[in-house]
């Protein structure tokens, strides 16, 4: 009896540890897969987020995107640019064929007649500022304030009926004009666009000279109207062409201008 009491308390023992043992294993695996749940679930959640995230398999872009490049961060908004300022500004350079008209009256000499000067090449300068372009059904506009500058200079040939010759006589040109200006364009093919100025203007001619009685300086206004096409060659670069009709204001003035006029320039926009 006292044997078999022995044998039994061994078993119990023996199984009193196998149960410890098993139970140890049970918590661990139990562990374990609560674990493997819980990444698992970590992995879904986050690969659902980064799938809401795209449109057609390709990730959307935000503003707090950065791009890293040596030696500089830099932040930029996939966002298209938007104008907030109320003008857009303008300058560029014209140039025309230029042709002095009319008289020019002296007390010691008498009458010079510019029209006995050759043509001349008058380059010259536009600036401005329009309107943000604003749209009419399929026409889309712009309005604004526009001023023109130009200037030439082109050696003379001076005889005095006496018959002395002036050899170093120069006539200048200057050119000045400002008045409101239009754009108007097709939506469709906005990289041509019809213009129209309406300018009023001065013309001055003075002749330069070592001799006295060789030089003057005469100026009179003219009214302008400039109907012109602007052909859109990058984003903010264009070149234009003009078609100009000047009148002078007094008709009774002495020195003139041509009346028709072509000029071809080129600006930039920003």
């Amino acid at each position: 009896m006292r044997i078999w009491a022995q044998v039994a308390t061994d078993e119990c023992m023996i199984l009193f540890e196998s149960g410890v043992t098993m139970k140890s294993i049970l918590l661990a695996s139990l562990l374990l897969s609560s674990a493997a749940m819980a990444e698992t679930s970590s992995l879904s959640l986050k690969q659902q987020a980064m799938a809401e995230n795209k449109i057609d398999g390709q990730a959307q872009k935000t503003a707090s995107d950065a791009q890293v490049a040596p030696g500089m961060l830099s932040l930029k908004d996939p966002r298209p640019e938007v104008m907030t300022r109320t003008w857009v500004y303008f300058a560029g350079f014209t140039a025309e064929n230029f042709q002095p008209r009319g008289t020019v009256a002296t007390d010691e000499v008498g009458n010079f007649n510019l029209g006995n000067n050759g043509s001349t090449f008058m380059p010259g300068l536009t600036v401005g500022f329009l309107t943000p372009e604003m749209t009419t059904g399929p026409l889309a506009w712009k309005v604004g304030v526009r001023g023109n500058g130009a200037f030439s200079s082109q050696g003379v040939s001076l005889t005095y009926p006496n018959g002395y010759h002036v050899s170093d006589a120069r006539l200048n040109t200057m050119l000045l004009g400002v008045g409101p200006t239009m754009s108007l364009s097709w939506t469709r093919y906005n990289w041509l666009a019809f213009t129209f100025t309406p300018q009023y203007g001065s013309v001055n001619y003075t002749q330069t000279s070592s001799n006295d009685f060789a030089r003057f300086s005469k100026q009179s206004s003219y009214l302008g109207l400039n109907f012109g096409l602007d052909f859109q060659v990058a984003k903010k670069w264009s070149v234009f062409t003009e078609y100009q009709n000047r009148n002078m204001r007094d008709s009774n003035q002495d020195i003139a201008l041509q009346k028709d006029n072509f000029e071809l320039g080129t600006k930039v926009t920003w």
